[in-house]
């Protein structure tokens, strides 16, 4: 199975509006459970996986996400705004999530730098 950042987006919006991440349309239930993991993996969310002796697959029977952490909070912040996931999906779509993280927060400091200077020159 791979991960899908999309997925993850999705999953990090889903517990942060207090939504049950598992029922994501468009997704089967397997890689969902599976980024689901990731997202705890990578410290982005604190929860739970279970798996049951009889799963053969690369994906956890189940995974209970009780809540965001800082640095879930933190990354959701930075790719709810669309110019900034839509240019990370463009342009560092194979990235790893450190550089994703990096990149996000570049971007954003950017167009805060640009919207300071709009707001300096508007006399």
């Amino acid at each position: 199975m791979k991960r899908d950042m999309g997925l993850v987006r999705k999953i990090l919006l889903a517990v942060e509006a207090n939504e049950r991440p598992v029922d994501i349309p468009g997704f089967e239930k397997d890689l969902i459970l599976y980024n689901m993991q990731l997202v705890i993996e990578a410290g982005l969310a604190e929860g739970s996986v279970q798996n049951n002796l009889s799963n053969t697959s690369q994906a956890p029977s189940g995974v209970v996400i009780r809540k965001l952490t800082w640095q879930g909070h933190e990354f959701i912040d930075l790719m709810k705004r669309d110019e900034i996931w839509s240019t990370i999906q463009r342009e560092f779509k194979e990235a790893s999530f450190a550089t994703m993280i990096k990149v996000g927060k570049d971007l954003a400091e950017g167009w805060a730098k640009k919207r300071v200077n709009q707001l300096l020159n508007s006399d």
